[in-house]
């Protein structure tokens, strides 16, 4: 929790919407730290990159491929694309190392990007708070992401969340997940 600590008031001067992502997003949501982790994913509107740039200044982040994990500089009204595009802190500003994730939306609609503008759900619906004021992503919209990879680490972090979620948050995971995916194994667990 120390490195959740760390970006919560690294980013309390940004006056954009931000979230924890990933692992961290529902570990957050379970109430519990669930597994290690190796770094803190924070979700970003890519249509905020002014502000990215405006209050994350020194250092500034870089652009990282998250393939292979090399990094250029990013200039600031330089256009980076949801999905592939990735910022990253210095990994020794933070106790873990910290990448900003970006999101499509579209008004007050956070859009999934993978969905061909679809899959969407508004903004104030992905957002969930802990009492100290930290945002982190719904469960359900963690897990979309998560449903795409067969990793090991995805897999269990479905199985470990999956029982906490209400119906309408099975619902919408399950409805998201089988038109792309009608062989999902997540899928019957979640019916």
């Amino acid at each position: 929790m120390h490195s959740l600590n760390a970006v919560h008031a690294y980013f309390a001067a940004y006056p954009g919407r931000y979230w924890i992502a990933g692992g961290w997003a529902l570990d957050l949501f379970a109430d519990r730290v669930r597994r290690p982790h190796t770094d803190v994913d924070v979700l970003v509107l890519a249509r905020d990159l002014d502000l990215v740039a405006a209050t994350f200044t020194d250092p500034r982040p870089t652009v990282e491929n998250p393939n292979t994990g090399v990094q250029r500089p990013w200039q600031p009204g330089e256009p980076l694309t949801p999905g592939p595009d990735v910022l990253a802190f210095p990994d020794d500003l933070f106790p873990t190392p910290v990448r900003i994730i970006l999101a499509a939306s579209d008004g007050d609609d956070w859009v999934y990007h993978r969905g061909r503008g679809t899959i969407r759900k508004s903004l104030d619906d992905i957002t969930l708070t802990t009492s100290a004021g930290l945002p982190y992503l719904a469960p359900e919209i963690a897990l979309l992401f998560k449903s795409r990879s067969d990793r090991t680490k995805d897999t269990d972090d479905f199985h470990d969340v999956a029982d906490l979620l209400d119906a309408p948050r099975r619902t919408w995971l399950h409805n998201h997940i089988a038109p792309r995916h009608p062989d999902h194994n997540w899928l019957a667990h979640l019916k």
